[in-house]
């Protein structure tokens, strides 16, 4: 491993752990006392400085600075404020149900948006190709909070085909995912559009014509090829995004992922669910973009070079 990758480790490293830093004061300036909150929903009368003892908000910010520092690197992460349950057991099925909704509409997007792009490039034709990017437009700037409600109104209600929310069947999850992937087919149609459009009087593609190749087989292996840098970035950092927590979308749809959970934690000033799901929201953006590095050396070796 040369220099270059051990900057790149230490610059993720440095950044999650600043994150988690910074997140730990921002949640401690929202007005409003966990204790206080917890005590006042739960109307029974209780010895709030021993419930502070307990979890270890009687420290100074100092000493409940040091704890977190050193509970992180053994990834105990406390007990939740509000539950009294291990945070870890309450992340772990938050972080699967985000990381399934997350890949399927990912996936999506890339079976059907790449492949779309390249047949409509392929087509040539001007009409199709103006009606693809009045389509796309509107597709990527129609928000979730819109899109949601409307593919609930037609799959849900009307045909009675999909469930409205939750998570008691197996297809609860095509719903939320559609919401999730449509704008992001709309965009990944565009780019490899764009993208194809730029290639199509390149040297590359007039020697493959001059050698006789067809058309088709010259998009669907050369071309893709040629664009597959900018498609896997933004493949990348969609699926970095997401992995975070889609929290418009899980609330909608009622799906208990990373997204839900940190928002209802602070609403609930839950000071360990906080930290933890911004912690591990960090990882996610860092693990993917780390991810990333490798491909890239992987489809343009003269980065490679670049680097050493």
């Amino acid at each position: 491993m040369n220099s270059y990758w051990l900057k790149v480790i230490f610059h993720y490293l440095l950044l999650i752990f600043s994150v988690y830093l910074i997140t730990f004061f921002l949640i401690r300036l929202v007005p409003g006392d966990p204790i206080d909150f917890l005590v006042g929903q739960s109307n029974f009368s209780a010895d709030v400085n021993q419930i502070k003892e307990h979890l270890g908000l009687d420290l100074s910010v100092s000493e409940q600075v040091f704890k977190a520092l050193k509970n992180l690197f053994q990834l105990d992460f406390g007990l939740s404020i509000h539950q009294n349950i291990d945070v870890l057991f309450l992340l772990k099925p938050a972080l699967v149900n985000t990381a399934l909704l997350a890949i399927l509409s990912v996936s999506m997007a890339v079976i059907i948006g790449i492949p779309l792009g390249l047949f409509i490039s392929y087509l040539n034709s001007s009409f199709l190709n103006q009606i693809t990017k009045w389509i796309n437009a509107i597709l990527i700037a129609i928000p979730s909070f819109i899109l949601a409600p409307i593919l609930i109104l037609f799959f849900a209600i009307f045909l009675d085909f999909l469930p409205v929310s939750g998570m008691e069947k197996p297809s609860s999850i095509l719903l939320p995912a559609a919401t999730l992937s449509i704008g992001f087919i709309a965009y990944l149609v565009k780019m490899t559009m764009d993208s194809t459009e730029e290639l199509k009087d390149s040297i590359l593609i007039i020697a493959a014509k001059s050698k006789g190749l067809n058309l088709s087989y010259i998009y669907f292996t050369h071309v893709i090829k040629l664009i597959s840098l900018p498609i896997v970035t933004a493949i990348g950092l969609q699926l970095g995004g997401l992995l975070s927590g889609t929290i418009i979308t899980e609330m909608i749809f009622s799906w208990n992922g990373i997204g839900k959970l940190l928002i209802d934690s602070i609403h609930q000033r839950d000071y360990p669910i906080t930290q933890a799901a911004v912690f591990f929201i960090a990882i996610s953006y860092v693990t993917i973009n780390f991810i990333l590095e490798f491909i890239y050396l992987k489809l343009d070796p003269r980065i490679k070079t670049y680097h050493e």
